[in-house]
């Protein structure tokens, strides 16, 4: 009996392709190989007395080492003694991909097509190993806890952001607490600014009243932008300028819907024009500058390699608050001060 044709070792294989995101990572190359000249028991003999990384199927290869086909080993097992190999082999095309094929890419490929192993070849069809069924699951795993991180707003490319899942307590506390002190620092500057009107607020109480619907709501429409930025930076590489346009006018058009809302009402129970014309286009205002903050912060904070889920929400929210206020006040004292 001839000698099999040799396959290529990983030692050999060119290291850009053998990085963590292509095939090329969790290839085997002690697999049950065959010539396509053979007969189902001269296979079945050649298998006799050897271990395998993978015995699920068998590659069948031609006298230079290119893939010709695949047999499963259930298909081998159960052909009679003389069969030839190329009547019971499926074509290679259908089971084989490029060293360098994206891992996610050749998974698709396997679920597709139903095949639990792919055969990995050169530019030349030379066969060079298999990713088996037990690789393929791990990349499937791999990609949608991937895709689960981007879900929920963690960038691929931060380890930072990977680490506050993983970390100790008190290594996560620590991630997170010079963004609190600066918003706590940015509170104490709101505070200030309000002290500045408690003579007005004195003479017109009512004016604070809706201090904290302005703030809220203005908030809450600029966190919903935190969401999509944070979103768009986690699933696309593409510019954020039409994503940015997009997310400005749907602000500035939940604040004027808002503020519309809020005029008669205030209006009605307070009977003043002028109370309910700072409340509405307070709301109008508000919510588009915080729009601009909450879509800023977190593209300003990826620019910069911070995590931007971690960073942003805090500083953003303390500047978001703060303009509010100071919006406020401003059309306050046009209309009612």
């Amino acid at each position: 009996m001839t000698a099999m044709p040799s396959i290529q070792t990983l030692d050999r294989l060119p290291p850009v392709e053998m990085n963590g995101q292509t095939v090329g990572r969790y290839l085997v190359t002690s697999v049950p190989l065959a010539r396509w000249q053979e007969s189902a028991g001269e296979a079945r003999a050649r298998l006799i007395g050897q271990r395998f990384d993978d015995a699920s199927h068998v590659f069948v290869l031609a006298e230079d080492g290119r893939l010709i086909g695949v047999v499963a080993i259930r298909d081998l097992l159960g052909a009679p003694e003389t069969t030839p190999l190329h009547d019971i082999a499926r074509t290679a095309e259908a089971y084989s991909v490029p060293l360098g094929a994206d891992r996610e890419a050749a998974a698709s490929v396997a679920i597709h097509s139903g095949l639990s192993i792919l055969a990995v070849c050169d530019a030349e069809g030379r066969f060079l190993g298999a990713v088996p069924a037990r690789a393929l699951m791990t990349i499937l795993r791999d990609e949608h806890l991937e895709d689960l991180h981007h879900m929920v707003g963690i960038l691929g490319k931060s380890e930072a952001a990977r680490d506050a899942l993983t970390a100790a307590p008190h290594r996560r506390a620590l991630y997170r607490l010079p963004w609190l002190l600066v918003g706590m620092a940015g509170s104490a500057a709101a505070t200030a600014m309000m002290s500045r009107f408690e003579t007005a607020l004195s003479a017109h109480i009512a004016v604070a009243f809706f201090i904290p619907a302005i703030v809220y709501l203005a908030d809450s429409v600029g966190t919903q932008s935190e969401v999509v930025v944070i979103r768009g930076l986690s699933l696309t590489d593409s510019a954020l300028l039409p994503l940015f346009a997009g997310e400005l006018g749907t602000g500035a058009l939940l604040g004027a819907m808002l503020g519309c809302l809020a005029f008669p009402i205030v209006w009605f129970f307070f009977s003043s024009v002028g109370l309910a014309a700072t409340v509405g286009i307070s709301l109008a205002v508000a919510s588009t500058i915080a729009t601009t903050f909450g879509f800023l912060m977190p593209w300003i904070f990826a620019r910069l390699g911070y995590d931007a889920a971690l960073g942003s929400g805090p500083v953003a929210t303390v500047v978001q608050d703060t303009f509010s206020l100071l919006t406020y006040f401003v059309i306050a004292s046009w209309l009612v001060f």
